[in-house]
């Protein structure tokens, strides 16, 4: 009996390598263009797969009271200060006073579910007017925007709404202080999309960025994954992530002539763990890791929490706090944070 169950712990540990392996090979994955590796930039997807089965594995060498134990949780120490973003637990450092501060809310709302049921699209004009009496945002993004739903925005009086052509699917920045250079990235080849404009409260300007990169298009759905190909479904990610970079490559050059502070928000398609990522939060604060707790999940994916949805702010900016609100119509969560400045 003892033989076998020595047999059986050592093919446990030949798996616990392969998965402590896949993690190591992740923390890469931020500093490399998916234009170089296309196939690679697939496992950002699988980090958070990853982490989990090696904290599994950690836990069941600890039961086991194996000294195998150090190979996972190692691994997995390594990988918190290293992305340092997967989880928060709650900050207990109280924000310095700011003159001026600006609230932001960010939020994919899939096109008000006009592909869904009749049913899930009765109350969505109350449920988006319940947290926006209780958050009071000054700056509403909206990614996959419809404007056929009458939703109730006079609290707003300032917006910029793009729609490409005849294309139902837009995108929209509502806002309760003055928009100025209005620009829309419209890129080639995709219903994706960015826009941009300067906000003006009082002598001060800051610009805003409602972000939506190139979506993966596929279901979020075990069942729908296995029915495609593997090889159709590697091209295709693949492909949708190198697209991802070009958008935002074009996004960053445009943000980098601004002579003003910069919110970046929106929904990036992409994980924490990904190339897209680590060039925004390179040289900006997510507003999650600043101030967020938890696993901060914006998305799920057939019951499985993702963070794909982020504000950041400029590093002259502090975040002074930050929210997932929960009650939701859409397949992602609206994301709310608050900047200030002297």
């Amino acid at each position: 009996m003892s033989k076998k169950l020595g047999l059986l712990n050592r093919i446990i540990y030949g798996v616990n390598i392969i998965v402590a392996l896949f993690l190591l090979v992740s923390f890469v994955l931020p500093f490399i263009p998916p234009k170089s590796f296309p196939g690679l930039s697939l496992l950002s997807l699988a980090v958070s797969p990853l982490i989990v089965l090696n904290i599994l594995f950690t836990a069941y060498w600890l039961f086991k009271l194996k000294k195998f134990i150090f190979l996972s949780l190692s691994i997995i120490v390594i990988a918190y200060f290293h992305f340092g973003s997967f989880f928060k637990f709650s900050s207990t450092e109280t924000p310095t006073e700011t003159i001026n501060t600006l609230n932001i809310l960010s939020f994919n709302v899939r096109l008000f579910n006009l592909y869904e049921s009749k049913d899930t699209q009765k109350n969505i004009p109350e449920i988006i007017s319940s947290f926006l009496n209780k958050e009071k945002p000054d700056v509403l993004c909206i990614q996959e925007y419809n404007k056929e739903m009458k939703i109730d925005f006079t609290a707003y009086p300032y917006s910029y709404i793009h729609f490409r052509g005849k294309n139902i699917l837009g995108h929209a920045i509502f806002s309760k202080y003055p928009l100025i250079n209005t620009y829309s990235f419209d890129f080639q080849d995709s219903y994706n999309n960015t826009l941009s404009a300067d906000l003006v409260k009082g002598s001060d300007t800051l610009r805003i960025y409602n972000l939506h990169l190139q979506s993966l298009n596929i279901k979020p759905s075990v069942s729908y994954l296995q029915e495609l190909d593997n090889e159709v479904l590697r091209k295709r990610i693949s492909t949708r992530f190198v697209k991802q970079q070009e958008q935002l490559e074009t996004i960053l050059k445009h943000k980098n002539n601004s002579k003003h502070p910069v919110i970046i928000s929106g929904d990036f398609n992409n994980t924490p763990f990904s190339y897209v990522y680590h060039k925004v939060s390179e040289y900006m604060k997510d507003a999650f890791v600043e101030a967020g707790n938890g696993i901060g999940t914006t998305y799920l994916f057939e019951y499985y929490p993702m963070r794909i949805d982020y504000i950041f702010a400029s590093n002259e900016l502090q975040i002074l706090s930050f929210n997932t609100i929960r009650k939701t119509f859409s397949d992602h969560y609206p994301i709310t944070a608050t900047v200030g400045w002297d």
